[in-house]
């Protein structure tokens, strides 16, 4: 009982370290298995296809940017809704 005792707070202990390192271990030695997929933080406006950071969106919808094409805009806020 003792031996399954110590065999488990040893594995639970490797495992932690296991994790603790893997974080912290620099991306450029990590395998390629272990690499982040990159995200995609720009979209494009369908109408002026313009590409804009999801703060460009916001600001859009909240009216504190204007689009060029502003009536056709998915993005820009109509004027007579506020």
């Amino acid at each position: 009982m003792d031996f399954l005792l110590a065999a488990l707070l040893l594995g639970l202990v490797a495992y932690f370290l296991f994790r603790v390192l893997r974080g912290v271990w620099p991306a450029r030695f990590r395998p390629l298995g272990m690499r982040q997929v990159p995200r995609r933080v720009t979209e494009r406006c369908a109408v002026c296809k313009e590409a804009l950071n999801p703060a460009e969106v916001a600001a859009l919808r909240q009216g504190r940017r204007k689009c060029p094409e502003m009536a056709r805009c998915p993005y820009q806020r109509s004027r007579w809704l506020n």
